[in-house]
């Protein structure tokens, strides 16, 4: 099966973000403590970030060098235009779902268990927000590869 220089680009994002960030979330949920002074680890984020910049880099290079002229041409700038738009409608859902998720929180008398003190906890919102972003983006990758392999129409 043949993949162009954007389908390699795209399934190699995919593959490091799910890796690095599945990982991440992986640790930060499953450590979550139930203080209400417990920080956003700031320098283990931009840990992250720095590992999939210079892994994107890498594996970028090493497909640029095997792949010949790759040229952007108007299906991939359409495609490209509907993965970012189904990845945005999905930041939106997250986002207004956290929006509800403070606002039921907010009022206490609904929802008044002890365990809801870690779901409004500051770091806990971040990671979550963060989380939202995450998926956004993971589903342009994943519609970005749909589109590439089934073909786009013009409407």
């Amino acid at each position: 099966m043949y993949f162009s220089f954007k389908e390699k680009s795209v399934i190699a994002s995919l593959v490091v973000t799910l890796l690095i960030f599945g990982w991440y979330f992986y640790y930060v949920f499953s450590n979550l403590a139930l203080t209400a002074n417990e920080v956003l680890s700031v320098s283990d984020l931009i840990g992250i970030i720095i590992l999939i910049v210079i892994l994107e880099i890498v594996i970028h290079a090493f497909i640029s060098v095997r792949e010949k002229n790759p040229i952007e041409d108007e299906r991939d700038k359409l495609i490209e235009l509907v993965s970012r738009r189904n990845g945005y409608w999905t930041l939106c859902v997250g986002i207004w779902f956290l929006l509800t998720h403070l606002l039921i929180e907010g009022f206490g008398t609904w929802f008044n268990f002890y365990h809801n003190l870690i779901f409004t906890s500051p770091s806990y919102l971040a990671h979550l927000l963060l989380l939202f972003f995450v998926l956004g983006e993971l589903v342009c990758f994943v519609t970005q590869i749909y589109y590439y392999r089934k073909g786009i129409q013009v409407v």
